[in-house]
């Protein structure tokens, strides 16, 4: 067992551990609160003591049946029927016992090794540590862990027995909080360690909790080949296999009860802890500090969703950025004003459920605020004070992010400079906001917004400025309409994408659960299905066609306001001759990328399919014919990729790349070496969805960024108007 981690280190005036003013009275747990827990933790360990009993229960049947029914087997005729009804049922039993015994068998997957802290690189930090757990009566950590998560959480190393405890710490909390909001967390986690079998119970409650949820839930290949045995052997024996299955079900229904009562049992139980807890931090850092910190938290998790997309588009473009932590900091700086009023009413409409771990914030906020207490740590200097080298420790982080959990093959050529990705942040929030501001919630990828690489000529000024008037106007019109447009083709092509994937299963020999695709449940056999498959796209394309109707008018007026603005900066006399070409090739770009979107969609539409097929390949009983169907549908997705090269070209990549210099096709095309065709198309068509929709967007968040700036000086009297929708 690992010794607690003690610190002694030479501290610089003016030192953040001088600022604890006095230390904190522990508050008293009630004896009714820890009977309350103790009953609690009893009854979830009777729980699976029942599913134990279940498993007896059921392995004894399947002895009684063999030992005290073998009249079955005597008398004569029908030999093979009275095996089968003596040896069925053991069948049954024996398979239904297995399915139960293997999730206590089963490993869990090794979770990814941490990223550990050395204390004699960190002296601060293990101190700031170690005076918190002081003022909580709470042990010391044997190891501090960072991760990229917008989190802290302290856990036992070995399990319920162990003494050692482990600290993870979210660098983006560090990037995001002050000194004392941070202390107020680090608080919070040392407070549930400060209840000391209170602990250990809680303990027991989430393992058992998280362990009913994984043997409800989880399926592996067992499962898989339970099913298509069923499906595929002699029809006797399939009546004994699926037999088998309708009782593992009813097993997994019994055990879902079970969970959910262990749920309802312990939840009230865990809103409590967390109270206890947060009584410790308001102590800690003070009432008006948890207050702050709660919203702070919020801004900081939806910033790293932002952030996490970020990363993910970047990923498509071969680039990373070095430090999550960091990007994660910007977003929530940046936030959109309509986000943040959406969370401040979302904290404020939040109740707590029956079933929550957690109190809401409301709750919790409003129990800190009786609390009223000051706290003993005020200073508000950057949590990242606390780190000797915060930026090196946020990169190191991220690296393992990308190499442990990402599992992602990257070199440092990938990794994009803080600084470079900071201000990639900044023009991708002013295009995500101009985006918004022009087209509020219309899909942007239904109708091209340009559809020449030329800009048409330029009028007079006075010309210019009406009819670019005339063309906001008409666009800010027919908004609400194209919005309203848009979402019915939204609903329409993700039916359509049920709807083919069901028209190629069926057209394999395929039999469907007709609700999974939305067809009619009247149609009962293959044949129907593909028949009723095949109306429904007819249905969902026509649909979809009337739709864009008003989409088009909608991108027509804004397409030729647009222009005009564009057409006025290309004009202006203070542009330069490389802003011009910039411009223009962005311009070029982006109306070659349209075109090829049509196209882009339509493989979106049939790409499930293909992986449908391919995924069920082995439940069917004809493979050639399966085969048959997926080189059909992958000489569709070929023409379609087809189509998608070749308005673009020889078009240059406009954007850096570590490959170097791209044209947008080689961009867009998948770069590494495939196992065989299919496994060509499919990567060859994910590759393009992902890239090709990422790209389509930041070409027209840069215009669009663009086209607002010179509509200022086209119209300067005139403000443009904005909205609060999101894209």
């Amino acid at each position: 067992m690992s010794a607690p981690l003690t610190v002694a280190t030479e501290l610089h005036a003016p030192s953040p551990l001088a600022a604890f003013s006095a230390d904190i009275h522990r508050p008293r747990l009630s004896p009714l609160y820890t009977v309350g827990l103790a009953v609690v933790a009893f009854a979830m360990v009777l729980l699976p003591a029942i599913y134990l009993a279940l498993i007896g229960l059921t392995g004894w049947g399947v002895f009684y049946h063999l030992s005290h029914n073998t009249w079955i087997m005597t008398g004569q005729g029908n030999g093979l029927g009275r095996l089968l009804l003596y040896l069925g049922p053991a069948v049954i039993g024996g398979i239904l016992v297995f399915f139960m015994l293997k999730p206590l068998l089963a490993r869990q997957t090794k979770a990814a090794a941490p990223l550990s802290l050395d204390p004699a690189k960190e002296p601060l930090l293990f101190a700031f540590v170690q005076r918190i757990c002081e003022l909580v009566h709470a042990p010391m950590p044997c190891r501090i862990d960072v991760d990229c998560q917008v989190n802290a959480s302290a856990s036992l190393r070995r399990g319920l027995w162990s003494k050692d405890l482990v600290l993870t710490i979210g660098l983006p909390l560090a990037a995001g909080l002050d000194m004392r909001q941070f202390a107020g967390v680090l608080a919070h986690e040392f407070g549930h360690f400060a209840q000391g079998a209170g602990m250990r119970l809680t303990y027991v409650i989430r393992n058992i909790n998280f362990w009913f949820a994984r043997v409800v839930y989880e399926r592996d290949k067992w499962d898989e080949s339970l099913e298509h045995s069923a499906k595929n052997v002699d029809l006797r024996l399939g009546v004994v296999l699926h037999a088998a299955r309708g009782c593992v079900w009813l097993t997994r229904r019994i055990l879902w009860a079970l969970m959910h009562a262990g749920t309802a049992i312990s939840c009230f139980m865990l809103r409590q802890m967390e109270y206890d807890a947060d009584s410790y931090e308001a102590k800690v850092a003070g009432s008006d500090a948890f207050e702050s910190t709660a919203a702070r938290l919020q801004e900081l998790n939806v910033a790293s969703q932002f952030a996490l997309e970020e990363a993910r588009q970047s990923w498509t473009s071969n680039r990373l950025p070095e430090n999550l932590p960091l990007l994660v900091e910007h977003k929530a700086a940046t936030l959109p004003g309509d986000i943040r009023q959406k969370l401040l009413s979302s904290g404020d409409s939040t109740k707590t459920g029956w079933f929550d771990t957690h109190p809401c914030d409301a709750d919790r906020v409003k129990a800190a605020r009786a609390l009223n207490e000051p706290g003993v740590f005020q200073v508000e200097r950057p949590a990242r004070e606390l780190f000797a080298d915060f930026a090196e420790t946020s990169k190191a982080v991220t690296r393992h992010q990308y190499e442990k959990h990402w599992e992602l093959e990257f070199s440092p050529q990938n990794l994009v400079s803080s600084e470079e990705m900071l201000r990639e942040s900044a023009a991708n929030a002013a295009a995500d906001a101009a985006i918004r501001r022009f087209y509020g919630d219309v899909n942007i990828s239904l109708v091209p917004l340009l559809t020449e690489a030329l800009l048409p000529p330029f009028p007079d000024l006075g010309t210019a400025a009406t009819q670019w008037r005339e063309a906001r106007n008409r666009s800010e019109q027919l908004r609400k309409d194209a919005t309203e447009a848009s979402a019915r083709i939204v609903r329409e092509q993700q039916r359509l994408v049920d709807f083919i994937s069901a028209r190629h299963l069926t057209a394999a020999g395929f039999k469907l659960e007709a609700k999974e695709f939305d067809l009619p449940e009247s149609a009962s056999s293959v044949t129907e299905q593909e028949t009723a498959a095949n109306s429904a796209i007819t249905a969902a394309t026509n649909a979809i066609h009337q739709q864009l109707v008003k989409v088009d008018e909608f991108v027509a007026a804004l397409r030729k306001r647009v222009t005009l603005a564009l057409r006025f900066a290309q004009n202006a006399s203070e542009r330069t001759p490389e802003a011009t070409n910039e411009l223009a090739a962005l311009a070029t770009t982006l109306a070659a990328v349209g075109v090829a979107m049509p196209s882009v969609h339509q493989i979106g539409t049939r790409l499930r399919a293909f992986t449908t097929l391919a995924q069920n390949r082995g439940n069917h009983s004809n493979l050639e014919e399966v085969d048959a169907e997926m080189s059909r549908l992958a000489g569709e997705l070929k023409r379609f990729v087809a189509e998608v090269d070749a308005p673009l070209g020889n078009l240059p990549y406009p954007f850096p790349h570590p490959r170097g210099r791209l044209t947008v096709v080689e961009y867009a095309r998948y770069e590494k070496p495939c196992a065989n065709e299919w496994e060509t198309v499919y990567r060859e068509c994910d590759s393009r969805l992902d890239r090709l929709f990422a790209l389509h967007y930041r070409l027209i968040g840069l215009i669009l960024v663009l086209a607002e700036a010179a509509e200022k000086d086209l119209a300067p009297e005139t403000e443009v108007p904005a909205t609060t929708t999101t894209a």
